[in-house]
């Protein structure tokens, strides 16, 4: 006998009551470990799983660390237990689907199992990080913390002796503008980041599983029917002719095989990643090495960006806060400042970053949040505009990622831009060949390039999807438009609006049918639709503005939310999470969705004016804040 019964989110209830019919006397039961009806809801159990990856259960969870799994067998057939994400796939019927996260036993080399007597057959799984044994996921089998003080301390020393390397450290740290003590910490990082990732362990925090729903298959068949189903099925850490992985929940939905039958497990599995500050917050310190217990527990470390040069701030030598109940900066003081002063007397800098750990991210011990501040300026000679930032240190393709946040109040009563730019964002988590991108057919557009014929490179690691709030218009500048008639004037500094920008780095991939530059529509639904827009056909990124009131600044905090499938991105605001408002949304149709590793970044920054054209504030008018400029972040929950 052999049935299949397409599994989604939506209707999997529905085939959970058809595993239990008269006609199917197995009752493949699942998780009989846990309690819990039709869905057991079990998160995500993240202490130390920087380096040794995600299991779910844990050990923690329940005794051994593994879901049982009940039927009824019959002698001298053999079984396999499969799982997979519901949650964030491709369809079963799509070419892509051998990309859905699917494992089953730990160990890909234990195939079918026989069944010994008729009876009873209790056995056990777990759902593993790189469930498919895949070699790019390799790296080094390390104790403790590579990046301990010891273990720094020990490299630089040997780098220093070696008169080679030292000699173009030396050279190098003069070329970057750093002094030769800083660099050999960074050459010894470098190398022992490259270290990490050779080697014959499999790292299974490299592909972590993914949050949201399981299935759970189970697959019997006699002796005959075992010996045609494929080895990589059988084995889901081989491939087949043409090289990619064969999906079992595929195969079986789409190959009749006498003598296979497929069951479904009575239960699901629902699981997230909440992530917070309660495991303390890790600072790279590249002058002493990290701490090992910050190393192996924290979830969150400090975010350091690599400010860009592209423009000069120009800035007006004014120490004052924007946002303050008793001297805030006004519209008048903003338009006499431009002509205040002459070109000798401006600031010609650019945004910082703080070059001492923990300056500018604390956890707060009152309410344990993290603390993001941009520090006041007290120092007519020594101005900044300094970002900060926080980034998570687990990694995730796919999910529904909400951060709790409380950003501050951008604008004051006169709607005078505090010239930050917040952000919520996700970052590919390696630049290495391990977390590439999907190969592209047309290639992609390196992050760097501004070339308006630039080289595509068919394999590339770039990805990233932002949330970026500033004050900016709604509207593109009037020549983006298709038509004169679509462009628009308003006078965006007399609102008290601010945008939410919704963006995604395709890296300019032409393999979706509907790649557009310029100002475009996409639709939403049976009526709505938002405006997009690509600079040029070359731009790496598309982005959608959408207003939102700076009165969401004045809340205690508020949810942040990217929404990340395989075929779609959604962007969210809301109060809650169940009060939350769509402000963005595209599909694979108009931009090339990421389908590497990602983390995710909470930052507030100084960013160029240029960056939003058309300007409406210019960050070279806004003074240095005298004042902290504090936001905090609760929590990211990844579902």
């Amino acid at each position: 006998m052999k049935f299949f019964v397409r599994i989604s989110v939506i209707f999997l209830m529905f085939l959970l009551a058809a595993c239990t019919t008269d006609d199917n006397q197995i009752q493949f039961r699942a998780m009989t470990n846990f309690e819990g009806g039709d869905t057991v809801v079990l998160d995500m159990d993240l202490k130390n799983v920087i380096s040794q990856g995600i299991t779910i259960p844990s050990k923690r969870q329940c005794d051994g660390g593994k879901f049982v799994f009940e039927f009824k067998g019959e002698k001298g057939k053999y079984y396999k237990i499969f799982y997979q994400n519901e949650s964030y796939k491709f369809s079963e019927k799509d070419e892509l689907s051998y990309e859905n996260f699917y494992g089953s036993w730990d160990d890909v080399d234990v195939e079918f199992k026989k069944i010994e007597k008729t009876g009873k057959v209790r056995d056990s799984v777990r759902i593993v990080g790189n469930p498919r044994d895949e070699r790019k996921y390799y790296g080094s089998n390390y104790d403790g913390n590579p990046f301990s003080a010891e273990r720094v301390n020990q490299l630089v020393r040997h780098i220093d002796r070696d008169t080679l390397w030292s000699r173009l450290v030396r050279e190098q740290a003069v070329t970057n503008n750093v002094t030769y003590e800083r660099n050999l910490r960074l050459n010894a990082l470098y190398m022992i980041k490259e270290q990490m990732h050779k080697g014959n362990d499999n790292q299974r925090w490299k592909r972590n599983p993914r949050v949201g729903c399981y299935s759970f298959m189970l697959v019997i068949c006699d002796e005959n029917a075992l010996s045609l189903i494929p080895d990589c099925v059988k084995n889901i850490g081989k491939t087949g002719s043409d090289g990619n992985f064969i999906n079992p929940y595929s195969y079986f939905a789409k190959n009749t095989i006498e003598g296979v039958e497929v069951y479904y497990g009575d239960r699901i599995l629902k699981t997230r990643a909440v992530i917070t500050p309660e495991y303390g917050l890790y600072f790279d310190d590249m002058m002493s090495g990290s701490d090992d217990k910050l190393y192996a527990e924290a979830l969150f470390e400090q975010f350091f960006n690599h400010p860009s040069d592209q423009f000069t701030l120009r800035n007006i030598p004014v120490i004052q806060d924007v946002v303050s109940d008793e001297n805030p900066y006004t519209r008048s003081q903003y338009e006499a400042n431009k002509t205040r002063f002459d070109s000798t007397e401006l600031l010609y800098d650019h945004p910082v970053i703080s070059s001492e750990p923990g300056k500018t991210v604390k956890i707060d011990e009152l309410d344990g949040s993290l603390v993001l501040i941009n520090p006041g300026n007290n120092d007519i000679n020594n101005l900044r505009k300094e970002s900060t930032g926080i980034k998570t240190r687990v990694g995730f393709t796919y999910g529904k990622f909400r951060g709790k946040i409380k950003f501050p109040v951008m604008l004051n009563e006169e709607h005078i831009w505090n010239g930050l730019t917040y952000a919520f964002w996700m970052l590919h988590q390696d630049s290495r060949p391990w977390n590439n991108r999907r190969p592209s057919k047309t290639g992609y557009v390196r992050k760097e390039s501004v070339d308006p014929n630039p080289e595509r490179v068919n394999d590339y690691y770039y990805s990233e999807i932002d949330i970026e709030i500033a004050k900016a218009s709604k509207y593109w500048p009037k020549g983006y438009y298709f038509k004169q008639a679509d462009s628009h004037v308003e006078d965006a500094s007399l609102n008290d609006d601010v945008i939410f920008g919704c963006t995604n780095w395709d890296m300019a991939c032409l393999d979706v049918p509907k790649f557009k530059s310029g100002v475009f529509r996409m639709p939403y639904g049976k009526k709505g639709e938002y405006e997009a827009m690509r600079w040029t056909p070359t731009t790496q990124a598309m982005t959608i503005r959408t207003p939102i009131s700076n009165e969401v600044f004045k809340n205690d905090y508020y949810y942040y939310e990217i929404d990340w499938e395989p075929k779609s991105i959604t962007w969210r605001l809301g109060p809650s999470p169940d009060n939350m408002q769509v402000v963005g949304y595209l599909t694979d149709e108009y931009s090339s969705i990421p389908d590497n590793q990602m983390l995710c970044i909470v930052t507030q920054e100084y960013h160029y004016s240029e960056w939003w054209a058309p300007v409406v504030f210019w960050q070279g008018l806004i003074p240095y804040n005298k004042t902290d400029i504090v936001g905090k972040v609760f929590e990211i929950v990844v579902e």
